[in-house]
């Protein structure tokens, strides 16, 4: 079986960044110019593993169907339309559902049983998910992008005419490729992911409790942990990566504020792939009782654990390591199990939306007028002064509003059965 896989990898420097590793473990060398290209943007890691993984999903397709790519190129040939439509067709699924057991190297030849080859197939399109639109389209268009840069790459080396030729069948190749990149619909909105209920979020922190007998964790360090990180992120609305990237020296030491501060590749990071901060740097301010609590945490819990004090994380596990962003994943997971009455959709992201909808009701309460929330909301939130991220947030409230002012012009029909 021929694999392709995408590595992070991580440079003296505390950079990171990602290559597309072939069968052996050497890693592709147009696939690492081509990503370098992103580097040199300053593209998020996260961004560059992202393109990196596309790439090996196009790689593992081509050796699936015996295509040497770059063999091809070289004698002023592309992909042919049907080779193209097979990459988008597989672009679709989810890559653990496709099967590569019958993929090998270009210009090797085994004999297998075409009757079991038929039937591995038959029950993979059986059991294959399909990923979003939105992904697939993704995917399609990195694809593209990737097959464009490389026969530019290879096609330098060749002799004018084939250059030429080459250049042609591209370009008429790919436009028939991205003609079938689907288009993201704007306009679907039921089950799109809400903010808690009031009902939801009492009994979310009813749960994580300290004294709760439906508290899922037992050991004291981590019950507190859990129940501080729940609090923050319903009071602040900050993503699970910011959490997990505050320091210590982000705290204010007289005052209840604390620094959202982006800090891509740090080298006092130890985990692989590192938490981020998207958003602009920010300074947050809490209730005065809930920093006592952040600081309760580090003098009476976090201080004991001396592993600890070699990392500057603010959250860390019990053994001293900065807590992974996975981690916080199951944190979120073990909670949905301990209290069946919760959502079956609760995440960490979830809390984002739960502020901010709590934020539309007070914005509303106060009297503000939409420009100042909008101006207020992305200050607190890290978002740019112009931008329109809040309709993403701001669903239930919205949804909320739309039906109170709907029943308000119903109210002015007569429609009294006479």
């Amino acid at each position: 079986m021929t694999r392709f896989v995408a590595k992070r990898i991580r440079f003296r420097n505390g950079e990171h960044h990602s290559v597309l590793s072939r069968p052996g473990g050497l890693p592709v060398h147009e696939a690492t110019l081509y990503l370098n290209k992103y580097r040199k943007r300053g593209r998020a890691a996260n961004t560059i593993h992202g393109i990196c993984m596309v790439l090996a999903l196009l790689y593992r397709e081509l050796a699936k169907h015996k295509i040497d790519l770059l063999e091809r190129l070289r004698v002023g040939q592309f992909l042919t339309i049907p080779q193209l439509n097979r990459l988008a067709d597989a672009a679709q699924y989810r890559v653990d559902d496709l099967s590569y057991e019958d993929a090998e190297e270009p210009g090797t030849s085994k004999v297998i049983d075409i009757r079991r080859i038929r039937m591995r197939r038959k029950a993979a399109v059986e059991q294959a998910k399909a990923v979003s639109v939105a992904t697939q389209a993704s995917r399609l268009r990195y694809m593209a992008d990737f097959l464009e840069f490389l026969a530019m790459y290879v096609g330098a080396t060749l002799p004018a005419p084939l250059r030429k030729e080459l250049a042609i069948e591209s370009a008429h190749a790919l436009k028939a490729f991205l003609a079938q990149v689907p288009k993201v619909p704007k306009r679907a909105k039921l089950g799109a992911r809400e903010g808690l209920s009031k009902e939801d979020q009492d009994r979310l922190l009813a749960v994580v409790r300290l004294d709760s007998p439906d508290n899922p964790w037992q050991q004291g360090y981590v019950r507190y942990r859990n129940w501080l990180m729940v609090v923050l992120l319903l009071a602040t609305g900050m993503r699970r990566g910011e959490l997990l990237g505050i320091q210590l020296k982000d705290l204010h030491q007289s005052l209840p504020k604390l620094r959202i501060i982006r800090r891509a590749d740090a080298s006092e990071d130890p985990r692989r792939i590192q938490p981020n901060t998207k958003t602009n740097d920010r300074e947050v301010e809490v209730r005065p009782e809930i920093m006592r609590a952040v600081w309760n945490y580090i003098r009476r819990h976090r201080k004991k654990i001396k592993a600890a004090r070699k990392h500057p994380q603010l959250i860390v596990t019990d053994d001293g390591y900065p807590l992974s962003l996975g981690s916080v994943d199951k944190i979120f997971r073990q909670l949905r199990e301990a209290c069946p009455g919760l959502p079956v959709t609760l995440t960490s992201h979830v809390m984002r939306h739960t502020w901010n909808e709590r934020f539309s009701e007070q914005a509303e309460l106060l009297g503000l007028t939409d420009a100042v929330e909008e101006k207020a909301r992305n200050e607190q939130q890290g978002w740019t002064d112009n931008s329109k991220s809040a309709a993403t947030y701001t669903r239930r409230h919205a949804s909320r509003k739309g039906r109170e002012v709907s029943l308000k012009l119903q109210e002015q029909l007569d429609v009294t059965d006479k």
